[in-house]
């Protein structure tokens, strides 16, 4: 079978496109016949050797897939051959990855996928959309009526807060880029700020002058020190990347109860992953969360894929296929 993997990490150039053998099926796991797979950053930190982590040797690139069920082992009991599923959590901490003709993935592991969606635009939406879901439910434990702050609320994991968080209840507001709004009042925002604007801070003050529950700053932008300014009492900001400026006022911080918590799919555990697959395919039967910024290059052209991230001069979601 074509494959993209590595013998050993380091930089674009390392990747090799070659025949590998197609993997056995065990009892617990099933073989997928892959449509597509998506490249995320992580992905570019891993075959760097920037993210540590156990892989085997050769190692396939990538952990996000979608494909058809082939061949199930003996003790799988929710999956049939023919079955289009899922998968987002291959390629690290041991397991092999997924950017290949086939897949072996452990069953629970796997997702079925709606039969009523675009393929391409699942794949392309689960990193982010798990990586929302569970920062929202298990790492803020956001409930109703509370207040939300997203930054950089138009990207791939911002839009998806937002529809999330306002489905568990939330009081939304954004900031963005002006010509956003539209796109995120449709998700759930209630008030859009333009991140540009030098006076932001102070409309965002001047909206909840109590504070936000949550402070989520997507893009890194955003400096700490505000972000811990617009936090209620007792407040919590979540990271998902870290900010450029990180310097803040730890007397007042401490003082007012707050909280700083980072959150990093690669470290979410079994039980996280699976919640959050049942919200995101709920969500995706409804044809919401579903990623539409993308663009589709095959295995071939997985190291100018990977350059292309790495140099951050492609924005839109990078998918693979056979």
């Amino acid at each position: 079978m074509k494959a993209v993997y590595l013998q050993e990490t380091g930089a674009p150039s390392t990747i090799i496109i070659d025949d590998l053998p197609i993997p056995r099926v065990i009892p617990k796991s099933v073989l997928i016949k892959v449509e597509a797979a998506s490249i995320n950053y992580v992905d570019t930190f891993i075959r760097s050797g920037l993210y540590q982590t156990d892989l085997p040797k050769p190692y396939i690139l990538g952990r996000d897939a979608i494909g058809q069920v082939v061949e199930v082992g003996e003790a799988v009991t929710k999956f049939n051959i023919g079955d289009t599923v899922w998968t987002n959590s291959m390629g690290y901490d041991g397991r092999q990855g997924i950017t290949s003709e086939y897949a072996l993935i452990p069953e629970e592991r796997l997702f079925p996928a709606p039969q009523t969606i675009s393929p391409l635009k699942l794949i392309a939406a689960v990193h982010s959309a798990a990586t929302a879901a569970i920062i929202l439910k298990d790492v803020l434990r956001v409930h109703k009526q509370e207040k939300i702050l997203i930054g950089g609320a138009a990207g791939h994991v911002g839009s998806k807060l937002v529809y999330l968080a306002k489905k568990r209840g939330a009081e939304v507001v954004t900031t963005s880029r002006t010509e956003d709004f539209s796109k995120l009042k449709s998700l759930g925002s209630s008030a859009c700020f333009n991140y540009h604007d030098q006076k932001l801070y102070k409309k965002l003050k001047s909206l909840h002058p109590s504070g936000f529950n949550h402070v989520i700053d997507t893009s890194g932008k955003m400096p700490l020190q505000m972000s811990c300014g617009l936090l209620a009492l007792g407040g919590v900001i979540g990271l998902v990347t870290a900010p450029k400026n990180s310097s803040f006022d730890s007397r007042a911080f401490y003082m007012n109860c707050q909280q700083i918590k980072g959150f990093v799919i690669s470290h979410a555990n079994l039980k996280q992953l699976q919640e959050a697959g049942t919200i995101l395919n709920d969500a995706f039967e409804r044809g919401q969360l579903l990623e539409e910024d993308m663009v589709i290059k095959k295995f071939d052209e997985a190291a100018e894929a990977h350059q292309l991230m790495e140099d951050k001069k492609e924005k839109r979601k990078i998918i693979l296929v056979p």
